[in-house]
């Protein structure tokens, strides 16, 4: 089941006591698909689930029994249709712009954007990318200017043969859903960003822990090749005893920072300290790989 589908089908799963909801749902429904032809309405609608809800909310809205048929162009959407001269006044006046829904209680607007949703709306896993799309065709510039109205901000977009009224971020999307009272969709995004923030925090720091680990190893290159030439031509124990050690520990622990050698070598030094014996040794160490004598250093 898709991400769209799971929140469509807890609208459906959430009953709704007050009969001016229902009804603020069902226009929501019909602003978006809704269409007067010979005397009837139709709605297209995806999903048998959805098409019962829709047609059960008609009957009890309107007290008419709709008929339902398979969609001219095939594929899964039906087509359910009824006659009700109210519902096509509703459907008038919404496209010319005089009203919107009937607001009877303070949740009602809710309803609607709900009703809305359910009937053209599609959104997309948060976890995968974020965005909201309302397919209205030739009701786009009205729905968009409703929206607006509401203090959502959507564009829009003309897809071959599809009108979109889409939002991209996710903070848009989160109070669209929020609006609508479909919480657990709200959460499942403000989730998603989390998830993908520590997500991203988590490789920003591992990235920066292996950049980390091939700068100083690409830095002690020099100093352990060197090292590495003393011990096999026998010339390492030519170095002071402490020089020596810890030339020994550096060329054995070539991955480890200046700041984890210091910590690591016995008995313990600074990172200065470490670095000033280094450079010492690489200075030895070039001499005696030159004149192969400790008399020359």
């Amino acid at each position: 089941m898709s991400f769209s589908q799971e929140q469509k089908r807890d609208i459906i799963g959430q009953p709704i006591k007050v009969s001016c909801c229902k009804r603020a749902l069902l226009q929501g429904i019909l602003a978006t698909k809704g269409y007067v032809r010979d005397g009837f309405i139709t709605i297209s609608l995806d999903g048998a689930d959805v098409v019962q809800y829709v047609s059960d909310l008609i009957s009890e809205v309107y007290s008419k029994i709709p008929e339902v048929s398979t969609s001219k162009n095939g594929g899964r959407r039906k087509i359910v249709s009824f006659s009700s001269k109210s519902a096509e006044q509703y459907i008038t006046a919404f496209c010319i712009g005089e009203m919107a829904f009937s607001e009877k209680c303070s949740v009602c607007q809710s309803y609607f954007l709900r009703g809305m949703f359910l009937a053209s709306g599609r959104v997309s896993d948060p976890a995968k990318q974020y965005s909201l799309e309302f397919s209205v065709a030739d009701r786009a510039e009205r729905v968009l200017q409703l929206l607006s109205d509401f203090g959502v901000e959507v564009k829009l977009s003309k897809k071959s043969n599809e009108t979109l009224v889409y939002i991209r971020h996710s903070e848009i999307i989160e109070d669209f859903f929020a609006m609508a009272g479909m919480n657990h969709a709200a959460f499942d995004i403000m989730n998603a960003k989390i998830q993908g923030d520590l997500r991203n925090t988590a490789n920003r720091i591992a990235n920066c822990e292996t950049n980390n680990i091939d700068r100083a190893v690409a830095a002690s290159l020099p100093q352990i090749a060197l090292i590495g030439e003393l011990i096999d031509r026998g010339l390492i124990s030519l170095l002071p005893e402490e020089l020596e050690r810890t030339a020994r520990f550096r060329y054995e622990n070539e991955s480890m920072s200046l700041s984890q050698l210091a910590g690591a070598i016995t008995p313990p030094i600074s990172k200065s300290g470490l670095s000033h014996r280094l450079k010492k040794i690489t200075e030895m160490a070039e001499i005696l790989l030159k004149k192969g004598s400790i008399n020359d250093i």
